[in-house]
């Protein structure tokens, strides 16, 4: 680029010539640019790199190249930030209290911190807290953001979203209580049928042996799979309509939360906790924190974890309700055919796998997956927003005609090939998987 080479740049709604020849000119221009696109994602922001190229057009080849880079920059510092957070956790905490609540012991602990069974005020009601993973001083802009989006999600009123009461922080840390749900989470329920093939919930929440059980009005014994009549207390690996009442239940919370301005943004087995009816709940609604984060990471350095569950345009800090529904539709897939939707030795080849595959398909994997629960993970996990259920509240529809014994909307061969026409001719045979 010359000296003679001028920008115009947009300042205030307003185009603003920039001479070369001026300080702030050509690549200083660049650093400015970068430099604002960098605090603002770190201010947890999801700026788009067309809004700057619309600002410096003279200079859209080197914005589009240098911003993304920015953007990986930054995650990357997050990601060393977030594992030496958690690494000074201390293995035991001499913590007895936080505010009014009492700390009764440790339920777990990821990477949004460390929840703990507590009981609170004088009439020492059950409550769970959690305590988060840093340090306010340390880190005062993630607390900022912290209260802003937990006083929205503590607006949700839903009956299958874990409610906040309150917020707060004891010294150096931030805490919140929410009310306590005894009961285990979707990851810990995959994996038990997996290893055994069925799930008695009353034995796998108290954590006790399996004796027989009255369930359904029949005996079960550790040797037996549980019958349909038996849910919501007992899942098997056909419990098709079972599992589509969980992702509805679901689906229901985040449509509720999408219509109040709430994305969850970390729609996983972990967060979603069932209880001894079968009843789902959702927990770290909207509070998950930094997107990238593998608190799932395997020592031997495989991914798993949060990074899997992400829409593909995530990656280029785009999110809408549908990027949630991408989520709840991996999760979905992981619930059929019981293992994991995206596997890579590196955060690389995941990333990759996200961005190049079409869409998921269960029955590739398991071939007694009904066509409906197909149909409808494959739906929500079209690698193009465009092509996934519009919202929350379509899928969930499709999953209780399911349940129902209907069949799904566009199931019937008709309607289920001039969907799939439709996308071939807006996509592109290539890479589509038609």
């Amino acid at each position: 680029m010359s000296d003679s080479d001028a920008f115009e740049v947009e300042v205030d709604g307003f185009p603003e010539p920039v001479d070369a020849r001026n300080a702030a000119h050509g690549r200083d221009m660049l650093e400015l640019l970068a430099s604002e696109f960098a605090e603002r994602v770190r201010r947890g922001e999801q700026p788009s790199v067309e809004e700057y190229v619309r600002r410096c057009p003279q200079a859209a080849e080197e914005i589009r190249e240098l911003l993304p880079m920015v953007v990986a920059l930054e995650r990357w510092k997050q990601d060393r930030q977030s594992d030496l957070l958690r690494r000074q956790l201390p293995r035991a905490f001499q913590i007895r209290r936080l505010g009014d609540c009492r700390l009764v012991r440790e339920l777990g602990r990821g990477g949004m911190g460390v929840v703990f069974e507590a009981r609170q005020g004088s009439l020492e009601l059950p409550v769970a807290v959690k305590l988060l993973p840093w340090r306010i001083s340390l880190v005062p802009e993630r607390w900022a953001r912290f209260s802003k989006e937990a006083q929205a999600v503590a607006r949700l009123q839903h009956p299958h979203i874990v409610p906040i009461h309150r917020f707060g922080r004891q010294g150096e840390f931030g805490y919140y209580v929410m009310q306590y749900v005894p009961g285990i989470d979707l990851n810990r329920l995959i994996d038990l049928i997996r290893r055994r093939g069925y799930v008695f919930l009353p034995d796998a929440i108290s954590g006790e042996p399996e004796p027989e059980r009255k369930a359904g009005g029949a005996v079960l014994r550790s040797t037996d799979a549980p019958t349909a009549r038996s849910w919501p207390q007992s899942f098997h690996r056909r419990s098709w309509e079972a599992f589509a009442l969980i992702a509805c239940q679901v689906a229901d919370a985040l449509q509720h939360a999408h219509e109040h301005g709430v994305l969850h943004n970390d729609v996983k087995p972990a967060n979603l906790i069932i209880d001894r009816r079968g009843h789902v709940w959702i927990t770290d609604f909207g509070l998950a924190g930094d997107p990238t984060d593998t608190e799932d990471d395997e020592r031997d350095g495989s991914i798993t974890g949060t990074l899997r569950y992400m829409a593909p345009e995530r990656f280029a800090g785009k999110a809408d309700p549908r990027s949630d529904v991408y989520s709840l539709g991996v999760t979905l897939f992981e619930l059929l055919t019981l293992q994991a939707a995206f596997d890579g030795e590196s955060r690389g080849a995941v990333v990759s796998a996200i961005q190049s595959r079409d869409e998921l398909r269960p029955r590739r994997v398991r071939r007694d997956v009904p066509a409906g629960l197909d149909l409808i993970v494959r739906r929500a996990t079209a690698r193009d927003p465009d092509f996934r259920y519009a919202s929350a509240r379509a899928m969930a529809d499709d999953l209780r005609r399911f349940a129902a014994g209907r069949r799904v909307a566009g199931q019937s061969r008709p309607s289920y090939w001039v969907w799939r026409c439709k996308r071939w001719w807006i996509g592109g045979a290539a890479g589509s998987g038609v």
